[in-house]
């Protein structure tokens, strides 16, 4: 199982690009940084960092790995700021998620109307088809793939149009 202290340790000594000023910045000693990030590297069984001089130069798989500690702790951080505004009144929330394979361009033209109106906050997410629709099932979010379907084939009398499905 994959240790997110030892994940964080490790995004963190990436940004710096030095082991001293990371250690330094989050008030630890230099040596048990590095040990926290051995141990994470012989969890990923890959080597994360090698070492130049003084400082340090990511692996390959130290650039993949920082790819998905950014996300990762980016989407904490989004956590964090979604939970901090649930008190706020009137907030309503439209979460879609797009195939990967969407254009942006499409995605923002497709919800245009609904990003003009201020009371409705729009996340969009992008990814694989499996993963959109895992999202669905845990978020119920909606796939824009589902929607242009809707959209593709003309609404029948009485039938929710694109800007009123999911709203």
């Amino acid at each position: 199982m994959l240790n997110y202290h030892h994940l964080r340790y490790f995004w963190i000594v990436a940004h710096e690009g030095n082991l001293a000023r990371a250690a330094e910045k989050i008030h630890i000693a230099q040596s048990a940084l590095s040990m926290q990030i051995r141990k994470l590297e012989e969890d990923l069984k890959q080597p994360l960092f090698e070492r130049q001089g003084r400082g340090l130069v990511l692996t390959e798989a130290g650039r993949i790995a920082l790819d998905f500690a950014d996300s990762i702790f980016a989407t904490g951080d989004e956590l964090l700021g979604t939970l901090g505004e649930l008190d706020q009144p009137h907030r309503r929330v439209l979460r879609v998620g797009a195939l990967a394979t969407l254009s942006r361009n499409f995605q923002l033209q497709f919800l245009a109307p609904l990003l003009t109106q201020g009371e409705i906050e729009v996340v969009v997410r992008s990814g694989r088809s499996g993963s959109c629709c895992k999202r669905w099932r845990t978020t119920r979010s909606t796939c824009c793939s589902q929607i242009y379907r809707r959209r593709a084939t003309p609404p029948r009398v009485g039938s929710p149009t694109p800007s009123t499905v999911s709203r």
